[in-house]
């Protein structure tokens, strides 16, 4: 029971694996579509066993958050051990010489300072100590250059060597020496990374059956279908899944099981020993300490004393109650991994693991190591019907060829590509969602040639359907309906049946036709078409809008249309009609009141004129007096003019008045 519940848990938490040599057998394989898959070994051991494993480093974060161990005879897991990747700038920052950014010979022998060396140039060797390195500038064929040089402490001077005169380098310190040796070893074993160990220990007395599960990256699998169609026999479905084994094994005589669903994976680097920073703390001196004057207590109220003994008690009762298992009181620290496992099992051993399912492979499969296989997976007969799809977006004359699945089997299919054959020959190819049981999907696979589709344009129509006017705001209820034609003319000598996509739209209710079906994004529209014959479809679609137009500030033009609207009743059309008639009026007020402006600016423009040549006028010259009279004539016309428009500006002010009167007490 054990066994089944832990096989439960990993298949429902998408565990998988990765191929292993020296090893159990492989037996079972479950591959997921999320690039991962879970490898299981059944096998036997004898009394203490340790089982080697040899894996990728690609594979090892893999393994190490995923393996599972389990002996089923009562025998005991050790722990597992393997060799960690230390940073490779961590191991060699641990070695006395620093190599780890590719030094150059200056650099190294600016590092060996103070050790002793043997070097031997093309004229002597000289044995020394490392003392300094300097670049000097010397002349060679007109030109100045840098030249390096090594200064070595020799017995009884010192000596420079030039660097590029060294054929040979050698550090006379053993333990140095080893130091340089130990650190270009650990740079060789970077360059081997196909290979880590890892050591699998089992106690126990006797032969035991133990299992080892563990999970690797592997490739998607994928699901082909093949659709053969025929006049004389059902559907036949074949579905046919493309499964790649990429270890370094064979798969033979396993059970297969391939998992659909997208269920999450990563990566998490826990291969390489990660080293966190850690703060640096400062040592601190002792300093001179200063008196220091404290603060006295203040005295609690009653109040303040009962919250402070009620929230001892609230903090303090959950830590003498709640503790966690294993540390002393609470349930055993079993009983939680106990339900755990016992609450899974159910959708374990079902094909349908939630939002995922398990096509399990009934026959024992054999794959062998790098090479990939067509497995059977589905070959049932389904239901089919012949239909052509018209979508105009997709083509604007023609439909597409097309089959209504509908899956009677109890399986969900998987997503893939469908190829069709008709009486035996291809059709085309199409493309199957998801599809679960009983569930229907339209295939579509070649241009129905035979079945030609002309679309008229959109007819738009509106149509009042209800009037009224509230404290002067008239609100109208309109009906507009949009009406799409689409002509389907046979030049086929079979009948087809042709489902017209039409989109839909947010708003719009569907009045015509009555037989339809809808999708996400689409209504979708039966229609049959006789051999060479035409068919019709109608789609009519209306929505229901509410307008408000306020009577007042809305312009004379909107209102002449609505008093000239037959649809409204003859009270609102008088009243609207009145409305218009008294905007006439004020209209008419203030054209007198602008003539009237008018006239006062002529009137003084002509006074500019005069007064201008009066002054080069004699006072007692007749024309000067006419100019006085004619000025004073001029002045009593401006008067007059101010005084109409005072008098045409108040009967416009009660005109507005009435008309604003009118139009609020209007509720017809």
């Amino acid at each position: 029971m054990r066994y089944k519940t832990l096989l439960g848990w990993l298949a429902f938490g998408m565990l998988c694996g990765a191929g292993a040599q020296d090893l159990l057998p492989v037996t079972r394989v479950v591959l997921y579509r999320s690039g991962v898959g879970y490898i299981e070994r059944l096998g036997r051991i004898s009394g203490d066993a340790t089982l080697t494993m040899s894996m990728r480093e690609s594979q090892m974060n893999d393994l190490l958050k995923s393996l599972i161990l389990v002996d089923f005879d009562s025998g005991q897991i050790l722990p597992a051990q393997y060799t960690p990747r230390d940073p490779l700038e961590r191991t060699l920052s641990a070695f006395a010489v620093q190599l780890s950014d590719n030094p150059s010979m200056s650099a190294l022998l600016t590092r060996l300072r103070g050790a002793p060396v043997e070097i031997q140039t093309d004229k002597e060797t000289l044995q020394g100590t490392v003392l300094s390195i300097e670049t000097r500038e010397e002349a060679a064929s007109e030109v100045v250059v840098k030249r390096a040089y090594v200064n070595l402490m020799t017995n009884p001077a010192m000596r420079s060597v030039p660097l590029d005169t060294i054929i040979n380098l050698r550090v006379r310190d053993e333990r140095l020496q080893q130091e340089i040796q130990n650190a270009l070893a650990a740079i060789g074993t970077r360059l081997d990374n196909t290979r880590k160990t890892v050591e699998l220990r089992f106690a126990g007395q006797g032969a035991r059956r133990v299992l080892v599960g563990y999970l690797t990256e592997m490739p998607l699998w994928k699901m082909t279908y093949r659709l053969a169609l025929s006049a004389d026999e059902p559907p036949l479905l074949q579905g046919w899944a493309i499964v790649e084994n990429t270890t370094d094994e064979d798969w033979r005589n396993v059970r297969l099981e391939l998992v659909s669903g997208r269920p999450v994976s990563f990566i998490q680097n826990l291969y390489e020993p990660i080293y966190p920073k850690r703060p640096t703390v400062r040592t601190q001196t002792d300093q001179a300490l200063l008196p220091d004057t404290a603060e006295q207590a203040m005295e609690l109220t009653p109040d303040e004393l009962a919250k402070r003994e009620a929230m001892a008690g609230a903090l303090g009762a959950p830590l003498a109650r709640e503790r966690m298992p294993g540390f002393g009181g609470g349930a055993p620290p079993t009983a939680a991994p106990r339900a755990m496992r016992e609450s899974v099992i159910e959708m374990a051993q079902g094909q349908e693991r939630g939002a995922l399912f398990d096509y399990r492979i009934q026959q024992p499969v054999t794959i062998l190591r790098q090479q990939s296989a067509l497995v059977p997976v589905v070959n049932r007969t389904v239901e089919a019907q012949a239909v052509s799809l018209y979508n105009p977006a997709n083509h604007p004359r023609h439909p597409f060829f097309g089959v209504k699945l509908t899956n009677t089997t109890d399986l969900t299919l998987m997503e893939g590509p469908v190829t069709v054959y008709l009486d035996g020959a291809y059709g085309g190819d199409a493309q199957l969602e998801t599809l679960e049981p009983k569930g229907e999907r339209i295939l579509t696979y070649a241009l129905d040639l035979g079945i030609e589709v002309v679309q008229e344009r959109a007819n738009f129509t509106s149509q009042m359907i209800s009037v009224k006017i509230t404290n002067g705001v008239l609100q109208q209820r309109l009906e507009r309906r949009m009406e799409n034609l689409y002509r389907l003319t046979s030049r086929d000598d079979k009948p087809r049946t042709v489902l017209v996509e039409q989109p839909y739209q947010d708003g719009w209710e569907l009045a015509e036709p009555a037989k339809f079906e809808r999708t996400p994004t689409f209504y979708r529209f039966p229609v049959e078409v006789q051999p060479r014959k035409t068919a019709t479809l109608r789609v009519v679609q209306k929505r229901t809008v509410q307008e408000s137009i306020a009577l007042l500030q809305e312009d004379e033009d909107t209102i002449r249309v609505l008093a000239q609207n037959q649809q409204l009743s003859e009270p609102i059309r008088q009243a609207l009609s009145s409305i218009l008639n008294r905007r006439r009026a004020i209209r008419s007020l203030e054209g007198q009141i602008r003539q009237q402006e008018a006239r006062i600016k002529s009137i003084t423009d002509d006074q500019a004129r005069i007064r201008e040549n009066m002054r080069a006028l004699d006072r007692n010259s007749d024309l000067y007096r006419q100019y006085v009279q004619k000025l004073a004539q001029q002045e009593r016309e401006i008067e007059q003019a101010r005084a109409e428009i005072e008098r045409l500006q108040e009967q416009r002010a009660r005109a507005q008045r009435e008309l604003s009167d009118y139009i609020a007490g209007l509720n017809l």
